[in-house]
């Protein structure tokens, strides 16, 4: 695949609102926020956007940290000692070919006017962390990524 590039990347560990269900935040996120969200990336020629678990029935890839997978979580890591559940009840990525990508969607009318207040519907702001750096991809469709 060639050698990778050195792109910007955002990531949100999210928290939904307090007294929202599990199922409805994440259909919610998955649907209705990610619908008004990805076409303005597309717009804006971003890398990806993911949300980091595949739940039934919903079309977008993404992965929701579930209660009922953190049941499983013992299974899954048999042979720790301990494994420390995260607080988070979904992960969001999304990779800008630069930060001016990153500020020029920040900056977008439609990102003002409906992404941005949308948040209010289903996050819980205050525990929600963001991080942002260097975006490296080790392995791309089954394939090392050199570089």
């Amino acid at each position: 695949m060639g050698q990778s590039q050195r792109l910007f990347a955002v990531t949100i560990s999210a928290k939904r609102k307090p007294g929202m269900d599990e199922d409805a935040y994440h259909k919610y996120i998955s649907e209705t926020h990610a619908g008004h969200l990805k076409h303005l990336l597309v717009e804006n020629k971003i890398v990806d956007y993911t949300m980091v678990g595949a739940d039934p029935g919903v079309t977008a890839p993404s992965q929701h940290n579930t209660s009922e997978l953190m049941k499983d979580i013992d299974t899954l890591f048999p042979n720790l000692s301990s494994v420390n559940h995260s607080p988070y009840d979904a992960f969001v990525t999304i990779v800008f070919r630069n930060m001016q990508n990153y500020i020029n969607v920040k900056n977008d009318p439609h990102y003002m006017s409906v992404v941005n207040p949308d948040h209010a519907n289903f996050a819980d702001g205050p525990s929600t962390m963001m991080s942002f750096g260097w975006f490296e991809k080790h392995v791309a469709n089954g394939k090392l990524v050199e570089g």
